[in-house]
């Protein structure tokens, strides 16, 4: 063992630890690594590991995984080219079995029952080769039982004293052969027993990590208690180590239960000390978790977060939706205690921004509200298809896409919107021919869909509103199209001739041409 691990506690590396055990083992291997003769920078790229997690481990600030302490052992062996003193071994790993115990009893309890299920294992193996050797020495009896037999055989009319003698040596053979029978069963029952109590081990370690796994997303079971961790946070940022505060802050977004992540975002805000860290960590939660996770987060971030943490945290989100998660993603940030969709409405609406193509938005619409009726409010998503996109500035490219996947509902909604009274994308004759334009550059089937969309609307002011939009375009072929699309489906009645003298005229322009 090395002299700097019988002194524990006793060092400046113990004391910079805030947790006796988890210093005491940094300090265990960082007398090991001294043996190396290198620095921590060197051993970091040899190991593929960051810097700062080789510092943390050493200076025992963090609890060093097993993996790492395995390949420190490694390394040292292989540099001084003789394996370590098991007393030695002993030390490190009843070091971090105390550390693991202190920061993490589940963890503890696990490594502990990993360390019985592998005994228990080695106890089987040494019981079966155990059994293997009677059988084998029972054999052997048996077979010199049977040469003694033979042998009386021969002599059976002899009665003198050799005759006496083998008699003598076939029943101390035979009883051996009984002993070895009564070892045998033994050895059976031994292993019968191992086997039993290797099964239980074994499911007792499956349990368990299977209630850790869902307790914790990704990170190991070194993670130091919360309350310790806040204490180190806030030392390094009085320190002014804020890219070292930054490093453990992203591990711990990813890496910490939920319900403690949480907490965590409440501790950041409520902390003079890195209060302006809450943002970065609440984006890096968004980032990192899976999707299931991040969705859980967002009721905290709705209620701790201020309104520039939350730009940016949905911000992050929408860079994760996609075709496949959209709907779980509209769903998930529904408030169903008040009906509104305005969180879905706002990450949807982000996420529109960043589609290059109609196709591409109409197709993320339809999946994000699959299997849902309409929605309550879309006010942002709907603003977005209809006004910010520059490749479809009158949404009908969108709409149409909408209207083609079974969405009649939202492309009407987008509809209404563009030709709404107070939309000021039909300001000026210029903007009302664009149009006209529009409509043209859409190919025939498409311009169907477009007159069958309006002329199924129950909105007398939105057909109304459409057709003097197209009226004001200077364009008779569309505007006799669409007239003769809403007679098939009887609803010209329905326009409100009475809003546009041009529109009652072109209507009765429209049945005098047909009736000659």
């Amino acid at each position: 063992m090395t002299e700097v691990a019988r002194t524990r506690g006793g060092s400046a590396e113990v004391e910079r630890g805030g947790i006796a055990e988890v210093a005491a083992l940094g300090n265990e291997l960082t007398g090991l690594f001294t043996r190396l003769g290198i620095t921590q920078s060197q051993y970091a790229y040899r190991v593929h590991l960051d810097k700062s997690a080789v510092s943390r481990y050493l200076s025992g600030r963090r609890l060093a995984p097993q993996e790492f302490v395995d390949r420190l052992v490694r390394e040292v062996e292989e540099h001084v080219g003789a394996p370590l003193r098991p007393e030695a071994r002993e030390a490190i790993r009843s070091r971090r079995l105390e550390a693991l115990r202190a920061c993490n009893p589940a963890e503890y309890e696990l490594e502990t029952l990993r360390g019985e299920l592998a005994r228990s294992r080695r106890d089987a193996e040494r019981v079966n080769r155990n059994i293997e050797a009677l059988h084998v020495l029972l054999e052997h009896k048996e077979s010199e039982v049977r040469a003694v037999a033979d042998d009386l055989t021969r002599l059976r009319l002899d009665w003198g004293a050799e005759r006496t003698a083998l008699a003598r040596s076939q029943e101390e053979l035979r009883s051996e052969i009984a002993r070895l029978r009564e070892d045998l069963a033994d050895a059976e029952r031994l292993r019968l027993e191992a086997e039993r109590r290797g099964e239980e081990l074994r499911g007792t370690v499956l349990r368990l990590e299977e209630e850790l796994a869902r307790r914790r997303p990704a990170g190991g079971p070194g993670e130091l208690p919360l309350e310790e961790f806040q204490r180190q946070i806030v030392a390094m940022a009085e320190a002014e180590d804020f890219s070292e505060v930054a490093r453990e802050l992203i591990e711990a977004a990813w890496s910490r239960p939920l319900d403690e992540a949480a907490e965590l975002l409440r501790w950041l805000e409520g902390s003079d000390a890195v209060r302006t860290m809450a943002g970065m960590f609440a984006t890096n939660v968004a980032r990192l978790r899976p999707l299931e996770d991040v969705l859980a987060f967002a009721p905290e971030v709705r209620r701790r977060g201020g309104t520039g943490l939350q730009v940016e945290w949905r911000s992050v989100v929408a860079a994760r939706i996609t075709e496949r998660n959209a709907a779980a993603v509209y769903l998930g940030l529904r408030d169903e205690g008040t009906f509104s969709d305005s969180e879905g409405d706002r990450v949807l609406a982000l996420a529109l921004r960043r589609t290059r193509s109609d196709t591409e938005a109409a197709s993320l619409v339809s999946a994000a509200l699959a299997g849902t009726a309409r929605p309550v409010r879309l006010t942002r998503v709907m603003d977005v298809l209809a006004r910010e996109r520059a490749s479809d500035p009158l949404g009908l490219g969108v709409l149409l896409g909408l209207a083609e996947r079974g969405r009649f509902d939202v492309a009407a909604a987008v509809l209404a919107l563009v030709v709404g009274e107070t939309s000021e994308l039909f300001d000026g004759l210029d903007k009302v021919a664009r149009l006209g334009r529009r409509i043209r550059e859409l190919d025939s089937d498409k311009i169907g869909v477009l007159f069958d969309l309006v002329t199924w609307l129950d909105d007398t002011k939105v057909m109304t509103l459409f057709a003097v939009r197209l009226l004001h375009a200077g364009d008779d072929a569309l505007l006799h199209r669409l007239f003769g699309t809403m007679e098939e489906q009887k609803r010209l009645d329905l326009l409100d001739l009475g809003a546009s003298i041009g529109l009652r005229r072109a209507v009765t322009d429209w049945r005098r041409s047909r009736r000659q």
